[in-house]
């Protein structure tokens, strides 16, 4: 099937952490969305199935609005990302008073939190946290 790009080999090819901090810090983040992710607003009774306070999880969250917005809700939200331009991006534009601390279990990181301590984003490589 030639020209079909799902089914062409992949190359073997990867990211590093510096390449993706580089990323952020030229602003080329096309991935990012600035609305919440509609499949997880239109079904979050389903995946909340009437809980409250309920804690989220979000590898490689950059500044994704979702955390906000779950935070808003009244969860809590756990994020990982490496850049730390990211997480300020992330405090600022939700306009979130945030405090920063080491992780004296993760060699380099730290913690952002919200003052209502209901975000918390570790600055570290993902495969380093195991929270």
């Amino acid at each position: 099937m030639e020209g079909s790009s799902a089914l062409a080999p992949q190359k073997n090819e990867f990211m590093t952490l510096g390449d993706w901090e580089s990323m952020w810090q030229r602003g080329q983040t096309g991935f990012h969305q600035t609305t919440v992710y509609k499949l997880l607003e239109s079904n979050i009774d389903k995946v909340l199935a009437g809980r409250t306070g309920v804690k989220f999880f979000f590898p490689l969250c950059g500044k994704a609005v979702d955390m906000k917005w779950l935070s808003d809700l009244g969860h809590s939200v756990v994020g990982v990302e490496i850049s730390e331009k990211a997480i300020r991006e992330f405090f600022a534009e939700s306009k979130m008073s945030y405090t920063e601390e080491p992780v004296s279990t993760i060699p380099g990181a730290k913690v952002f939190r919200n003052t209502e301590k209901t975000v918390s984003i570790y600055q570290c490589d993902i495969y380093c946290f195991s929270r």
